[in-house]
């Protein structure tokens, strides 16, 4: 069922998609009766990842949806990149709406000399300048 008077919302909030799985992010546009922000995530010629924010989100409350499929470290540069540009383009707010996320089943030391990946994760996400991360 959609929400009732989303009308307020195209105003302060913007719905931005990585290559992970835009078929979602459309459909939770779409149920807010918003359009999905507009954003290239592309690749170098060598691989790297490529964003850019292609319209204005100073002050804007962002919701970046990328589940971190595999190839999971893909997934999850995009992801990070995606914040770092829209911390860089002023949004106000930065929330990662992560449907899977990668590395959570790596949530504590199972034998000694080995990382906590989810919280190494975590951190990278708030190193990147997320606020908030729903999962």
């Amino acid at each position: 069922e959609k929400i009732q008077n989303t009308r307020h919302l195209s105003k302060g909030i913007k719905i931005f998609s990585g290559n992970a799985n835009p078929a979602l992010a459309n459909e939770i546009a779409k149920h807010l009766d918003l359009r999905l922000g507009n954003i290239t995530v592309g690749r170098f010629s060598d691989g790297e990842v490529h964003v850019q924010v292609n319209e204005h989100i100073r002050g804007k409350d962002v919701y970046l949806v990328q589940p971190t499929l595999p190839p999971v470290n893909e997934s999850l540069m995009e992801l990070l990149l995606m914040i770092s540009t829209m911390r860089r383009a002023s949004a106000r707010k930065i929330t990662a709406v992560i449907p899977y996320y990668g590395y959570a089943r790596q949530d504590r030391k199972m034998q000694a000399r080995v990382p906590i990946s989810a919280a190494d994760v975590a951190r990278l996400l708030e190193a990147m300048g997320v606020d908030r991360v729903v999962s």
